[in-house]
């Protein structure tokens, strides 16, 4: 995914504040796609306020019940992520 790319499609979503998730390490979507999925946006919810999440996210349940994804909007979860 390329930056006008990102950005056109954030404008379609809800004005919320941004998080990222990088597993750990940097994550390049040009060079790391082909191994580590492609970038992936999705909705973050947060006890105090929810969240567009950015990166290569790997899992929903990322603290739950402080931080897990309900929705994806670029990108999706793995037959697993579903049980959450």
């Amino acid at each position: 995914m390329n930056s006008h790319d990102l950005a056109n499609l954030l404008l379609t979503l809800p004005n919320l504040p941004i998080s990222t998730f990088a597993n750990d390490h940097v994550y390049s979507s040009g060079v790391e796609s082909k191994t580590h999925g492609s970038l992936k946006i999705g909705l973050l919810n947060h006890y105090n306020k929810d969240h567009i999440v950015i990166g290569n996210i790997s899992k929903l349940n990322i603290n739950k019940p402080n931080w897990f994804i309900t929705e994806m909007y670029h990108g999706s979860a793995p037959e697993e992520w579903k049980s959450y």
